[in-house]
């Protein structure tokens, strides 16, 4: 019996223990206020952090060779449309994909209608929606590389960028079946998905989204 009220003390505090008690009771609504002062801080942090991650440049890396282009990538549903190939009903979709082994450095400027589109850095993707007529995709630093498409409405293109020799630096623009260009969609990222079925020549790339 001795024993077991040995540990009561400890449930019943005495005179110096009330005293500390009633100390922390008196201190709790300050302990309360720093602790909601806490969470509002760090709840407005979280939306900073979150547009720096979603602002964060987007690289790719080989060894000491890193190749980036500003971010923000699309939106996870928009690029999931991008990466199957998916159709917009009302627009032609253009898909251009880098992902050829060895081509692992330097970004490749891409041009629509004689203004630039956006860059493709090694295993990426851009996708442009554009109004059915005639259109021209190129390469914008070698007048070879051109591309002209008649699209209709419901029409998706893929196009591949590809590098003359293991360590030239010329392109080439090749159309690809479907059946190609998910192959090396499927080991890409993403970069851009882009309407351009109103014209901006004055703006260049940005998030763009994929209906």
């Amino acid at each position: 019996m001795t024993k077991a009220w040995g540990r009561w003390p400890r449930l019943w505090p005495g005179e110096g223990s009330a005293r500390a008690f009633t100390r922390a009771t008196f201190y709790a609504p300050d302990i309360v206020l720093l602790g909601l002062f806490a969470a509002v801080l760090q709840g407005c942090a979280l939306p900073e952090r979150d547009e720096a991650k979603r602002l964060k440049p987007i690289c790719f890396t080989m060894l000491k060779t890193r190749t980036c282009v500003p971010g923000p990538s699309p939106k996870s549903l928009d690029a999931a449309k991008v990466r199957n190939l998916a159709l917009r009903p009302d627009a032609g979709r253009v898909v251009i994909v880098r992902a050829r082994d060895g081509d692992v450095q330097g970004l490749v400027p891409l041009g629509l209608n004689g203004q630039p589109l956006e860059s493709l850095i090694p295993y990426s993707v851009v996708a442009v929606d554009v109004s059915p007529g005639l259109h021209e995709v190129r390469i914008q630093e070698g007048v070879d590389a051109t591309i002209p498409l008649e699209l209709r409405a419901g029409d998706v293109v893929v196009l591949e960028v590809r590098r003359r020799g293991r360590y030239g630096k010329r392109f080439d623009l090749v159309r690809l079946s479907r059946q190609e260009g998910r192959a090396l969609i499927d080991e890409s990222r993403i970069l851009r998905a882009l309407d351009r079925t109103v014209p901006s020549p004055t703006k260049t790339g940005g998030e763009g989204t994929v209906p």
